[in-house]
């Protein structure tokens, strides 16, 4: 890979080496895309107050979250996509993350295996993310297997109660499951680099493509099907929280949380934990962003429950203005996907670094020694 100083040169790499279909998959938003630029504005909106003249040599950017000890405030979120973005992406980004020493989440619509994952993984953290489907016997095979496995946490996405309307895939010939068409072959014979590196490896070492490893038998199959799809579940419900909470031993997140009645909610569920999220704006337009709500959901329930921010994480700098407003974590997406189409295992852990880097760097400009030590006093 060439040499990367911040996630949107990885960015850049990514774009160049994948079809346009690919890219526009992990990096575009829904309908007009409007939220997609928001979340980065209302980001860059908020300003850091440097305070000068303190010691900074000691810096650490470590946190304690859900009792282990992370060197920096980052997880991995729940991407679906990697595996298509290089070869063994999700097992990249994994390793990527052990070496880290971040836990790195997998969705249930992955083509690597859990027990893969668990593997990689067990050391920093091995979390599973999970949608409700309408047969909720299916859903619960996915709760055990990954209770089985030993994964620390448990995420349910909240937010996607229907297929969302990403009119970009329908242009491109993108479809879950991909189905083979004109536009996408031409897409994908316009770069071939990508295809005989990713695509040409599946034919020769797995005999086929990827599959979606952990769907149940009834459901799984090739991401180009037949797949017997059983649909998200528009009836999910708070009873549904509870009877999920009854089954999962360890932490329980929800992710999607974006007001503070459903984070109270939460709380008096006994959920562990809740991502402050808009699913990276890829679901609904018309949400606000992340950052924008943070703030009176932190007040109304952080000091019962962990609250994780989730949205639009490009730099170090946006990490500590969540942390300052009173996240207990950030969750990254995009960020080591790039990394991991630019340069497998060596992209995804480059991405790591530099926000690593960064952090490091942010604290150092602001005054702080610790997270910890981030309160609003030091935004504008």
């Amino acid at each position: 890979m060439k040499p990367a100083w911040n996630v949107d040169d990885l960015r850049t790499q990514a774009k160049r080496r994948l079809p346009r279909a690919i890219f526009e998959f992990i990096e575009r938003g829904s309908e007009n895309e409007y939220l997609a630029r928001h979340n980065q504005d209302a980001l860059e909106r908020i300003r850091l107050v440097p305070h000068t003249l303190r010691d900074v040599t000691g810096r650490d950017s470590s946190i304690e979250l859900f009792g282990r000890k992370l060197p920096i405030p980052l997880i991995i979120g729940p991407t679906g996509t990697a595996d298509l973005l290089c070869h063994g992406g999700e097992s990249c980004i994994a390793t990527a993350a052990a070496k880290a020493g971040v836990p790195f989440t997998l969705a249930t619509s992955s083509t690597t295996s859990m027990d893969r994952i668990a593997e990689i993984a067990r050391d920093s953290g091995f979390w599973m993310q999970m949608y409700l489907w309408e047969r909720r016997d299916l859903s619960w095979q996915i709760v055990d297997r990954a209770a089985a496995l030993g994964a620390e946490a448990l995420i349910l996405t909240v937010d996607t109660p229907v297929w969302p309307n990403r009119e970009f895939n329908k242009h491109n010939g993108m479809a879950n499951p991909i189905k083979p068409n004109p536009t996408l072959a031409l897409d994908f014979a316009l770069h071939p680099w990508w295809l005989m590196r990713v695509m040409g490896r599946y034919m020769l070492t797995h005999g086929g493509l990827p599959k979606f490893a952990n769907y149940p038998k009834e459901i799984g199959g090739s991401v180009t099907g037949p797949v017997n799809r059983i649909t998200n579940s528009a009836s999910v419900n708070w009873d549904d929280v509870k009877e999920l909470r009854r089954r999962w031993p360890n932490r329980l997140i929800l992710k999607g949380i974006l007001n503070k009645d459903d984070a109270v909610l939460a709380v008096d569920h006994g959920v562990d934990g809740i991502v402050v999220s808009n699913h990276g704006a890829r679901n609904f337009d018309a949400s606000p962003a992340s950052i924008e709500v943070l703030p009176e959901i932190v007040d109304a329930v952080a000091n019962r429950i962990t609250v994780i921010f989730d949205g639009g994480i490009r730099r170090g700098s946006h990490v500590l203005k969540a942390m300052a407003i009173g996240a207990h974590a950030t969750i990254i997406g995009r960020a080591t996907l790039y990394g991991a189409a630019a340069g497998g295992t060596e992209g995804a852990a480059r991405a790591l670094e530099i926000l690593r880097e960064e952090i490091s760097t942010s604290m150092a400009m602001v005054g702080v020694n610790a997270m910890a030590e981030l309160d609003r006093g030091f935004l504008r």
